[in-house]
């Protein structure tokens, strides 16, 4: 045998020596001392020992009255409630409590003086008798807090023994029935219940001499980046266009409704005149669809708190009517906004909207010191709504530049409006905006002497705005009319 091949004889019987070793030390380590097992003790005392769905009903009596919970086919009812939408959810968990009920210890075994735990036979604060769907049948009594401020006490009917519970645990026996109804009164908006045209909408306050109106103009409506932004428009105490996102609380804020408490269920000619929904504050009147929606805002039930706790003069809730449920509820403010915004509020900036491919001219005049006049020669594709190119006072421009500026045109900061008609001398400013179907918008701009300008829109004064926008638009024009392109434009006012 070669040295070479006795040498590699050798090394493999030291390497199985070394895995014969490696497998005897496997077999013989000691093995691992078992972890202890961890587990949660539960210490609560089992007092009913049924399920939630055992039940069949349960009566509560208590400081509020009595009522009755039903397990129904499809869960836990108030049938004295039939029409409004409850909350079952709720209502399973007083279920719960009332067969499932766990304590959290034995406070006095065969109790002697029971009303010191307002758990006496005659006068607990809160009684619930149950029946399970086998028919078994029973009484818990339910009494005062536990000077622990975490528990109250609690026995069974047929005993004296004394056990506390957890408050949030079995706070559902003092509920009152009114709490079961839920507080969402309509159903949102959602990717399967898409939102109605809103034909027409008016809304009546006490602190404003006019109403506040709305219409679906959408006839006029085209998505287009100097278009209107919403199909609602705003006609009463002035036309409007809406913004889209600042409108959409009051456009649609019908659906999603939910009230912070139910005030009075079924409420009479009396409960309207209290809670001043004979003559509310606030009405609201939509139509949309064929469907027809109220809601009445009546007096303030709160006011916002300051600082240091103290009421504000701004409300915070209001007692609302909706009619189509015949509950008087408690709404925030925020919740009903027809009650608190301003109708400028929701305005979008632009005065007029006319699509950019339907004009046939713009007429701009200055008046007063240092007059000029701009007439704008448009000329588009429709067909392809192309626009093309145009002139202005024979000077020759893009289409591409004329966006740019016709977007400035119309996207004036009106932040007020206005109603009173200024003097005709005081007339600076006048644009004539004329579709080729001959129709079109005018917008006269009146000196107010105060660093703003009167505006009115087809004759009828409807807004007011700072002059300095009236003093960038002439700068504009004239470079626009030297030729200066669409991102030469001044933008800031």
């Amino acid at each position: 045998m070669s040295a070479r091949a006795k040498k590699l004889v050798v090394i493999g019987v030291f390497i199985l020596s070394m895995a014969l070793v490696l497998v005897l030390l496997i077999v013989t380590k000691p093995k691992d001392e078992p972890e202890a097992d961890v587990t949660e003790t539960d210490s609560s005392i089992t007092v009913m020992p049924y399920l939630r769905d055992d039940v069949a009903q349960m009566t509560v009596h208590n400081e509020s009255g009595e009522y009755t919970i039903r397990n129904g086919v499809s869960g836990f009812v108030i049938d004295e409630f039939n029409g409004f939408r409850q909350n079952s959810t709720t209502m399973g968990a007083a279920a719960r409590c009332a067969a499932e009920l766990k304590a959290e210890a034995l406070v006095e075994e065969n109790a002697e003086n029971l009303d010191k735990y307002g758990l006496s036979d005659d006068n607990p604060k809160s009684r619930c008798d149950v029946t399970l769907k086998d028919g078994t049948a029973y009484t818990l009594y339910f009494g005062i807090d536990a000077p622990d401020g975490e528990t109250r006490y609690v026995r069974k009917a047929d005993s004296k023994d004394v056990y506390t519970v957890l408050l949030n645990s079995s706070g559902y026996m003092y509920y009152s029935a009114d709490d079961f109804i839920s507080l969402a009164v309509t159903d949102e908006l959602t990717n399967n219940n898409t939102a109605p045209t809103l034909d027409h909408m008016v809304i009546t306050r006490k602190d404003l001499d006019y109403d506040i109106e709305f219409i679906d103009d959408s006839k006029k409506y085209n998505a287009d980046d100097v278009s209107m932004a919403s199909s609602q428009v705003m006609i009463s105490p002035v036309y409007a266009y809406l913004d889209i996102t600042n409108s959409n609380a009051i456009m649609y804020g019908f659906w999603g409704l939910t009230a912070l408490d139910v005030v009075k269920v079924h409420p009479t000619a009396d409960d309207f005149k209290e809670y001043g929904l004979d003559d509310p504050f606030c009405e609201v009147n939509l139509e949309a669809e064929l469907q027809v929606y109220n809601m009445k805002i009546g007096n303030v039930c709160e006011y916002q708190l300051d600082e240091n706790g103290n009421p504000t003069s701004e409300p915070y809730s209001y007692y609302c009517y909706y009619n189509g449920v015949d509950i008087i509820y408690v709404f925030a403010a925020s919740e009903v906004p027809w009650a608190v915004f301003s109708p400028i509020d929701i305005l979008s900036t632009m005065m007029t909207s006319n699509y950019i491919y339907t004009l046939d001219f713009i007429d701009i005049s200055f008046i007063g010191d240092n007059p000029a006049d701009y007439h704008f020669e448009l000329k588009s594709d429709l067909e392809n709504t192309v626009f093309e190119e145009g002139d202005v006072n024979g000077v020759e421009f893009s289409g591409d530049d004329f966006k740019i500026f016709y977007q400035f045109l119309l996207k004036c900061p009106i932040d007020d409006l206005c109603f009173d008609d200024p003097p005709e001398e005081d007339l600076i400013a006048r644009i004539d905006f004329r579709r080729d179907d001959g129709d079109g918008d005018i917008l006269e701009f009146y000196d107010l002497k105060n660093g703003r300008v009167a505006i009115k829109l087809n004759g009828t004064t409807s807004f007011s705005q700072p002059i300095g926008y009236l003093n960038v638009l002439r700068q504009n024009v004239d470079l626009f009319v030297g030729g200066a392109t669409g991102d030469e434009l001044i933008q800031v006012w």
